[in-house]
């Protein structure tokens, strides 16, 4: 039997309990992985928690709002793991579309998009240099690699995440530690399904299709591949990467 791809490591995952997250907390744990999910729902971390468990993975669940910049700290310090394997950054917020922000819409944008996956990095990174084979991911979007009208607050901070990870990876290469960016287009998540419900996406699923060169939307299932791949000692001569995951619309 071949060995598993995460086996034996510690996994945390932020906004781990649904869409994307959810299906890479699952694909870790079945790889092997001790998977620790950070997210602000409380009943999807438990639905999440109880799927993995319920196929024999390891887990656990640590509630925590990334927007609550006072949080993180004393939570890092709780947390009661000695070595970091997998940091994947997941967790992120829409903000406000097109003007329509102000300074309180802009900020928690900015702080759950770009300043909670940097200050994890920082608090974690002691944690992160006890692993011999680190791994540092980070869900930024294509909205971050090119124009997308109407999402200039979402772009603005995930344009900067992309600039944060190539920075880190830079600085951390000489120890061993990777890190790389994740940049999904549409994909077919229960968070996109919602804001064609209420309007605040005026398109449905199969007229985004059409806009992609595959002519389908990606699953949360490619996402999560993707990631694991990352995770995992298979991209291990990888790092700064931006690597949009959109069924060729960027090229």
């Amino acid at each position: 039997m071949s060995r598993r791809l995460l086996e034996g490591r510690t996994a945390v995952i932020t906004g781990g309990a649904s869409g994307m997250g959810r299906a890479s907390s699952v694909r870790f744990a079945q790889e092997g992985a001790h998977v620790v999910i950070v997210d602000r729902d409380v009943a999807a971390t438990e639905e999440t928690v109880a799927e993995i468990r319920s196929a024999g993975g390891s887990v656990e669940q640590h509630v925590l709002d990334l927007s609550d910049q006072l949080a993180l700290a004393p939570w890092v310090e709780r947390f009661g793991h000695d070595t970091v394997d997998v940091l994947f950054c997941h967790a992120g917020v829409p903000g406000p579309p097109g003007w329509k922000f102000d300074a309180e819409a802009w900020n928690e944008t900015m702080v759950v998009n770009v300043w909670a996956p940097m200050e994890l990095t920082r608090l974690l990174l002691p944690r992160l240099r006890r692993s011999a084979s680190a791994s540092c991911i980070y869900t930024a979007s294509t909205s971050g690699l090119r124009a997308v009208p109407g999402l200039l607050t979402y772009a603005a901070s995930k344009s900067a995440l992309v600039g944060f990870v190539r920075s880190l990876a830079v600085q951390l290469a000489p120890e061993g530690i990777r890190a790389n960016a994740i940049c999904p287009g549409a994909t077919d998540t229960p968070a996109l399904r919602r804001d064609i419900e209420d309007g605040t996406v005026r398109a449905s699923l199969e007229a985004i299709a059409e806009h992609i060169p595959m002519r389908r939307l990606g699953s949360t299932d490619d996402v999560a591949g993707v990631a694991l791949f990352l995770a995992s000692d298979a991209s291990s001569y990888l790092t700064g990467l931006a690597l949009p995951i959109d069924g060729g619309a960027t090229a």
